[in-house]
């Protein structure tokens, strides 16, 4: 088609009803004058609309090549194209009249020609639409225009975990936890309203501004109390990603439960730490077949210092059989709650230091506050005593530099140097070492005759300014 002039693509430009009316005639004599009496030319109009805030780079590149329809869905103007998939493509939209900003899944036209597969479309959006989480996208509404079937969500401005380990590399140890830990808590809300996500993945992971991990894709999820989905209705047996695709999902999609979620976890996990999937080389099929029946290489190889705690749970959520894997998502964030304040206290900061011995700070501070902390000559610091459903943290005179860090019945190695750090910022007393315990005694006893004689000067002192002030008024 024939590039078109500016007035041909100001015509197509009213057509699309994209533009007000009246910001357009403003933003025209805006132009006008700019121009100051030249010709404009479609490259100009177009750059000056966009720098209005009337259009977008997209909506250019339609009107440009004559289209004017297409460019609303119901009361949303959708203002890009942000992604397409097998099951529907995506947009980013703004209400009409309250100017939020939403992300738009639009249904392909081939799968809404089948009234039941439109029913259960609907069924399971309601319900994904039920849940409510910080650690969610939001779907708001479900609806259509003719035959174009779409789902209205929360709009999330940031990145996804895939793209961000893309730009950055692989992640620091914290940091995955963290971000891991917040997308098994929006899947403990799923989960406990009986959904299973199927398809967890770093592309499903949404990383807004504020730090905050969204977790994408609940649309679709399988419904457990039903006997059907829309996978089983159409013959879809295999749903997920390859790369993350739990043994037991590629054999029947349909037949997993929540545990499915959580080895996708385990290998999204593994790609922040390593920078790539677990098993990265191969054909589709090939890489299905080794979640089966191989375990990933330890993340040691690329990252020697990466704490054996760290590759344990990891082991654990990519565990072949599920009844292997974590019972539930409240247990996997304890175990995540865990290795972080374990691995935050064997690598203290000035700030964290205290936490060490503050029960209260404790993930698990019920548990805790159950710690007996003794008195052991033979090592070079505290050692606290615990029950077996918490950390235990020990020192040992022998340890290096590095630090182990485990859950559960496990042990925390703290290095010698850290110890001795840790062990000047924290009183004898609270760790009830002998000897220096009685010197504290001392000191306190002082403190408080120190007292005692500052209280009594104080008390004769306005004894005597009260005599002093008697007589002067006596003699006058």
């Amino acid at each position: 088609m024939a590039e078109l002039n500016a007035k041909e693509f100001l015509e197509v430009v009213k057509k699309s009803g994209l533009v007000d009316e009246s910001k357009l005639k403003t933003a025209l004599a805006e132009l006008s004058k700019i121009a100051a009496g030249q010709p404009v030319k479609t490259p100009q109009l177009a750059d000056h609309l966009i720098a209005s805030g009337l259009i977008t780079a997209w909506h250019r590149e339609k009107l440009e090549a004559g289209k004017y329809k297409g460019y609303w869905l119901a009361q949303y103007k959708l203002l890009g194209h942000l992604g397409s998939g097998g099951m529907s493509s995506v947009y980013l939209a703004e209400h009409a009249l309250s100017g939020h900003r939403r992300a738009i899944k639009v249904l392909p036209k081939h799968r809404v020609s089948d009234k039941s597969y439109l029913d259960r479309f609907y069924l399971e959006g309601r319900a994904a639409a039920a849940l409510n989480h910080p650690h969610i996208v939001r779907i708001y509404d479900l609806a259509n225009v003719d035959d174009t079937h779409f789902m209205v969500m929360e709009y999330v401005e940031g990145i996804d975990l895939q793209q961000l380990v893309k730009q950055q590399g692989p992640l620091a140890y914290d940091r995955a936890l963290n971000y891991s830990q917040q997308a098994a808590e929006g899947l403990e809300h799923a989960h406990g309203r009986n959904l299973v996500h199927r398809d967890i993945k770093p592309a499903n992971l949404l990383l807004n501004k504020e730090g905050v991990i969204k977790i994408l894709d609940l649309g679709l999820a399988l419904m457990r109390d039903d006997q059907e989905s829309l996978t089983l209705l159409y013959n879809e047996t295999v749903m997920g990603t390859a790369d993350y695709l739990s043994p037991e999902q590629a054999v029947n999609s349909h037949a997993v439960d929540h545990r499915a979620d959580f080895y996708s976890l385990g290998g999204t996990l593994y790609f922040l730490l390593a920078g790539h999937p677990p098993f990265p080389k191969g054909t589709i099929a090939q890489r299905i077949a080794m979640h089966q029946t191989q375990s990933p290489q330890p993340l040691a190889v690329e990252r020697p210092d990466c704490p054996a705690a760290i590759q344990q749970l990891i082991d654990q959520l990519m565990s072949k059989k599920p009844e292997q894997r974590f019972a539930t998502a409240k247990d996997l964030i304890r175990a995540l709650k865990r290795l972080r304040f374990g691995m935050q206290t064997a690598n203290p900061t000035p700030s964290s230091v205290p936490a060490v011995f503050d029960v209260a700070k404790s993930p698990d501070a019920p548990a805790v506050q159950e710690a007996q902390r003794v008195s052991n000559p033979g090592l070079a610091g505290p050692v606290v005593k615990a029950n077996a459903s918490m950390p235990v943290v020990q020192s040992s005179a022998a340890a290096g530099p590095s630090a182990e860090v485990a859950w559960q019945n496990q042990v925390v190695t703290v290095g010698k140097t850290g110890l001795q750090d840790l062990a000047k910022s924290v009183t004898s007393e609270s760790v009830g070492l002998s000897g220096a315990g009685a010197g504290s005694a001392r000191r306190k006893r002082k403190q408080k005759s120190y007292t005692v004689l500052y209280v009594l000067i104080a008390v004769m002192f306005f004894v005597l300014l009260g005599i002093l002030i008697a007589v002067l008024t006596w003699m006058t």
